[in-house]
């Protein structure tokens, strides 16, 4: 069994991901959402374990955007929930290149690592305290955790970490973790409303067209620094993207093709990067994989994603079948439930049930 649950995250992600015995399933975290979706999302979703259920054979922060980093946060520093943890895979500033190990940086005290510190929770022992990367030649980075779920590492390589060192303080201080200069709480950007309402309104997406817009690539150094990686177990598959850039993950698909001597990586789910971003989710990339499952984590607030550039592109690739699944239900992802759309271009669309948020997807 491989399950991966899209949290409700507001914007953001967090990827609940079971495998195993189903009656006794270990646990895998990918990222914990924003502040604003932390108490209806993972929190929510850790008090519904038993408490001596409530541990994570690895919990994996891709990178230090808030939709990404403050629900784990919440987690690793929420003394009354009980949650422990075998490992937490994360790039601080310690890992960035030409940094020394004992050296914390300009920002000591930044609140991830004070909690992974403070709490004593295993941190990159899998890497020896290193790096979660790509490494530079030989073989993909590869490691297994209890009971065979193996873990291949697509991203980041050492220049986008490199290429993070010099505006780390910026964006580590625009994500809260600087104690000198707390966040303030932001207002949250309502989502936006559900239905269908604009396809009385506006004409169906053209597909073909919106496919065809040129591809303008992600600049942002800390979406470059997110850790991706391809889970596998018992002949299931996902990878899963955070908001990396596509040539960085295209490239280490090709490295791990050539191991692998095929054309394609076959995988049974792909986890869209940065929600389903115009910027992110390029032609080149989609054509190095053979997948069923095409996964949307947001709500579309603040960036409107996903972007219908990058919906049309997954919808004009030359293989068969596929599903779009979304874990809510807005007027940016439900025009693609248009049957004409379908028929039109071969594919289903899956939805949280009526007034609910999140979805499971069972591998």
């Amino acid at each position: 069994m491989l399950r991966i649950e899209m949290l409700p995250a507001a914007q953001g992600d967090a990827l609940w991901i079971e495998y195993g015995d189903a009656t006794r399933p270990r646990r895998v975290l990918v990222d914990g959402g924003t502040a604003s979706s932390w108490k209806e999302g993972l929190r929510a979703r850790v008090e519904a374990l038993p408490r001596d259920a409530r541990h994570f054979d690895l919990l994996i922060v891709t990178h230090i955007d808030a939709d990404h980093i403050d629900g784990a946060l919440a987690l690793l520093t929420d003394e009354s929930l009980g949650a422990s943890f075998g490992d937490v895979w994360f790039n601080g500033w310690r890992h960035l290149p030409e940094t020394p190990l004992e050296s914390l940086g300009p920002i000591d005290g930044e609140q991830l690592t004070d909690a992974l510190i403070g709490h004593g929770i295993p941190w990159n022992e899998a890497f020896g305290g290193r790096a979660v990367g790509v490494n530079a030649d030989g073989k993909l980075a590869r490691r297994e955790l209890a009971e065979g779920l193996a873990l291949t590492v697509l991203s980041p390589t050492a220049k986008q970490l490199a290429d993070l060192k010099p505006v780390w303080r910026k964006v580590v201080e625009e994500a809260g973790l600087d104690p000198d200069k707390p966040r303030q709480p932001a207002e949250e950007e309502p989502a936006p409303t559900p239905g269908l309402e604009r396809l009385g309104v506006e004409p169906l997406p053209d597909v073909p067209a919106l496919a065809a817009v040129p591809f303008k690539a992600d600049t942002a150094e800390a979406n470059g620094s997110s850790i991706v990686v391809l889970l596998e177990y018992e002949g299931k598959s996902a990878v899963l993207c955070g908001d990396a850039f596509p040539p960085v993950v295209q490239a280490s698909i090709g490295r791990l093709l050539a191991e692998r001597a095929a054309d394609r990586l076959t995988v049974d789910a792909f986890k869209l990067p940065h929600h389903g971003s115009h910027a992110n989710v390029s032609l080149d990339l989609l054509a190095t994989l053979d997948c069923p499952r095409y996964l949307f984590s947001s709500n579309g607030a603040h960036t409107r994603h996903p972007h219908p550039e990058a919906v049309a592109r997954v919808l004009v690739a030359d293989w068969g079948e596929r599903s779009l699944l979304f874990n809510y239900a807005t007027s940016f992802n439900e025009p693609w439930a248009e049957q004409e759309l379908r028929d039109q271009h071969h594919y289903e669309t899956r939805y949280p049930p009526d007034g609910e948020v999140g979805l499971v997807v069972d591998l």
